[in-house]
């Protein structure tokens, strides 16, 4: 029934923390938890931007400010990247997948330096993140808010699929936390890998245990042709 449901799918798209990468919920935190920013200020914002008191990119800039305000820099967030891993079979997957002719995207809230850090030659072609930007001593310069976190993770599957001029039921979203449930009902197919929340259990149309990510091969074959 599963591999009846994906028969159409010609795009999958992934997130990336928590999902591909094992050791962390959310960079974010992670980052914020290694470098010991002021967790009240961190708490404030991320209130207000749920409260829709400040946008998206009013949050970024906070958490950028608020590591910045305690020392981070590249070489220390590679430090506390160590701890991290990818998550079982992901790089295998992702090739494989490629290899099968799939179209890839990644759909994440997280940072460029996370996917350019542990997933270097990842066959990607398309990517929606936040960016962060550094200075020539490695200090924090600045950085590029993605558009397409949160519920706008949906939006973000939209834009991909237009780009690739396919409909969103043959697009594919494999993610694990409530801040994809959106993307992933909005998908033609859905599947849940290392889940943080029973509503991703629910959403998904497939929930694989544990965190391999060489079972979802089980469910993409490959793309039928046209």
């Amino acid at each position: 029934m599963a591999l009846a449901a994906t028969r159409d799918i010609r795009l999958i798209c992934f997130d990336l923390d928590g999902t591909l990468i094992d050791n962390t919920i959310y960079i974010w935190s992670t980052l914020h938890e290694h470098f010991g920013s002021d967790a009240s200020r961190r708490a404030k914002a991320a209130e207000d931007y749920r409260a829709g008191k400040t946008s998206y990119r009013e949050w970024f800039l906070t958490d950028l400010e608020l590591l910045r305000g305690c020392g981070a820099d590249r070489a220390g967030m590679l430090e506390a990247f160590e701890r991290l891993v990818p998550a079982p079979g992901a790089h295998e997957t992702l090739a494989e997948l490629g290899r099968r002719g799939y179209r890839l995207g990644l759909i994440s809230g997280s940072l460029d330096l996370v996917l350019d850090h542990f997933f270097p030659r990842a066959p990607f072609a398309h990517v929606l993140i936040n960016k962060i930007e550094f200075d020539s001593q490695g200090r924090i310069s600045g950085g590029q808010h993605t558009a397409y976190d949160l519920g706008a993770k949906a939006a973000g599957l939209a834009e991909i699929a237009g780009r690739e001029g396919i409909s969103l039921a043959e697009c594919a979203f494999v993610g694990d936390n409530v801040n994809d449930l959106e993307v992933m009902q909005a998908a033609g197919f859905s599947l849940g890998v290392n889940i943080k929340n029973e509503r991703v259990a629910e959403a998904a149309d497939v929930v694989v245990a544990g965190n391999d990510l060489r079972k979802v091969l089980e469910y993409f074959p490959g793309p039928v042709p046209s």
